[in-house]
């Protein structure tokens, strides 16, 4: 018996085979020719650029235990448009992102990008929230 079932669903796989075409090579351009082009990158925004300093205090959740913010002020970085937060100074843990014409910014953890700090940056100021996990937690700076 168990040798007849295969032998019974084999004609059937091979029927549904054939209407199939055959599966282009990964090298194949699809009839288009040169390269694939991608989109430009975003324009680099240097508006917001220089040391921004302020505090992370955690925001009241009495649901949950997080962990304390860290004690000392910390500092968002932006270069040429890039902005690093550095969360943790004598780990090394920072998070980085691309700063946009609006001024709006996500920074990501390298290694967890759940763990992240979203916010604005307008009017010499810097306005945001650090999420880890189900914790959030207020960012405020400010331009030096």
């Amino acid at each position: 018996m168990r040798h007849i079932l295969p032998a019974l669903l084999l004609p059937l796989a091979l029927a549904a085979c054939l209407n199939e075409t055959a599966i282009p090579d990964a090298t194949s351009s699809g009839g288009r020719t040169g390269a694939v082009s991608r989109p430009p990158p975003p324009p680099r925004v240097t508006t917001y650029d220089g040391q921004w300093v302020g505090t992370i205090t955690l925001n009241p959740d009495r649901t949950r235990e997080c962990p304390r913010p860290p004690s000392a002020e910390r500092t968002i970085t932006v270069e040429g448009g890039r902005a690093t937060l550095a969360l943790n100074p004598q780990v090394r843990q920072t998070q980085t992102g691309h700063v946009n014409a609006d001024g709006s910014v996500r920074m990501v953890d390298s290694l967890d990008r759940s763990i992240a700090t979203t916010g604005l940056f307008a009017e010499g100021t810097f306005q945001g929230e650090y999420r880890n996990g189900l914790c959030t937690y207020a960012v405020r700076m400010t331009k030096r």
